[in-house]
């Protein structure tokens, strides 16, 4: 059965045209109950792997984990999710209709994103990430797709169902909405193996002595929110007990499921300020709204100015006790707010492939330069690059040393360096720029 077969069987399709795709995904797909959408996702990636000819190597994970020293390794990736990215292209004919021009298969997800960055970059990355069953078709293509010497990996394995794959379709360059379908909860049993296998990593690599380690997670995922378990609060309160102010923490925020999940992160207690968090500004603005420093429907994200940006995120360094607000905003570029200084970098001017994993790999420049020793300002700039580089790469690939290069001169051209202004400037008022 090929993709054509599994849309038209799937979600109705009669004539497969750019309008009639768009059509089935926003309103029959996306109701669809989530064992159904991973199946229709599993049809899709199951013939791609097969188109592509993609062979099978079931030792590949034993070949490559722990092969690094993790006592030579500065930054711990925790991922409760992490798909196969399958990138589908299609080409409208003179008629009207849809044919396939072409497909691409990449790992993603999070810090698997962020660790393929730092493999490119020779840097050694730890990484503790949940997994489809071992075996599986779609699993051991995830797996090989990413895994090398430089990530020393632990795979917590899901004991049913293989690897799940996120579908993206591309109309004449056009990236529709992505295909997920959420994973099922998970056990208390796995995020315990998750927090301990994370305490144990952390363990051995603050042996090596370095007093720069990082870890790095996304609150929210493609995984139902358990209030009970409280899968990322959990692991940061465990490690915030052991370890206090040896670990730093880089949060980020993806598919938010909900007000609780993000509280959940946030309303942590914070004896010194070692945590970042990194949201966009639709997360932002939602973080601001349940935490009650504005109020709901006061921000829009396509409105909002950077002084109102810089504002909002002093009242929420200061009311959680963060070491930083890393706000991406799109082409608009980032700012990062700190206690003594707000670091911003306007948005390098790229032709725009594809913007999946692109804030992953902003995630993982500033990573890569603060856990060298490198400054904020240099981290910021760091970040900067690496998020537009992926961002002008086709599928959900990441930045590579080649595409960095690229980018780097358009950002000397561009004149696009860090800037750096006191919170003290900004003055109190905000309620004029709301």
């Amino acid at each position: 059965m090929d993709i054509k077969s599994v849309l038209s069987k799937n979600l109705g399709i009669t004539k497969l045209t750019p309008a009639s795709l768009k059509e089935a995904l926003a309103h029959h797909y996306n109701h669809l109950p989530d064992d159904e959408k991973r199946r229709i996702n599993r049809e899709i990636a199951h013939y791609v792997i097969k188109a592509m000819g993609l062979p099978q190597d079931k030792k590949r994970y034993e070949a490559t984990a722990k092969t690094g020293s993790l006592s030579d390794t500065r930054v711990l990736g925790i991922n409760y999710f992490g798909p196969l990215d399958v990138t589908i292209q299609w080409k409208t004919e003179t008629d009207g209709t849809l044919t396939l021009a072409g497909y691409r298969t990449d790992s993603g997800g999070d810090q698997i994103n962020v660790s393929k960055v730092f493999s490119a970059f020779h840097e050694n990355i730890a990484l503790v990430a949940w997994t489809g069953k071992a075996g599986g078709e779609i699993t051991d293509v995830w797996e090989r797709n990413f895994l090398n010497s430089r990530i020393i990996p632990t795979l917590i394995r899901d004991t049913e169902e293989d690897e799940r794959a996120a579908i993206y379709n591309i109309i004449d360059g056009d990236t529709l909405p992505g295909m997920f379908g959420w994973a099922n909860e998970l056990s208390g049993e796995t995020v315990e193996n998750i927090n301990q296998e994370a305490l144990t990593m952390l363990n051995r690599m603050l042996k090596g002595g370095s007093d720069n380690i990082w870890m790095t997670l996304s609150a929210g995922g493609p995984i139902r929110y358990n209030r009970r378990l409280a899968y990322y609060a959990s692991l940061i309160k465990e490690v915030k007990k052991k370890y206090r102010d040896d670990v730093k923490l880089l949060i980020d925020f993806k598919f938010m499921s909900g007000p609780a999940e993000t509280m959940s992160v946030l309303d942590i207690h914070r004896e010194t300020p070692q945590d970042i968090i990194k949201p966009n500004l639709e997360e932002f603005i939602q973080i601001l709204t349940l935490s009650g420093l504005a109020e709901k429907g006061a921000l829009d994200k396509n409105a909002i100015t950077e002084k109102v940006v810089k504002a909002y995120a002093i009242k929420l360094r200061n009311k959680y006790n963060l070491l930083g607000v890393l706000v991406s905003m799109d082409k608009s570029g980032l700012v990062l707010v700190m206690k003594d200084r707000i670091i911003k970098e306007k948005g390098i001017s790229i032709i725009q492939a594809c913007p999946t994993g692109a804030g992953d790999s902003l995630k993982a420049g500033l990573l890569y330069a603060l856990s060298n020793g490198k400054s904020f300002e240099e981290a910021v700039h760091t970040g900067n690059l690496f998020g537009a580089s992926t961002a002008s790469m086709e599928g959900s690939q990441t930045v590579t040393p080649d595409s960095l290069a690229k980018i780097e001169t358009l950002a000397r051209i561009q004149n696009v360096v860090p800037e750096i202004e006191m919170p003290m400037s900004l003055g109190t008022g905000i309620s004029s720029e709301q």
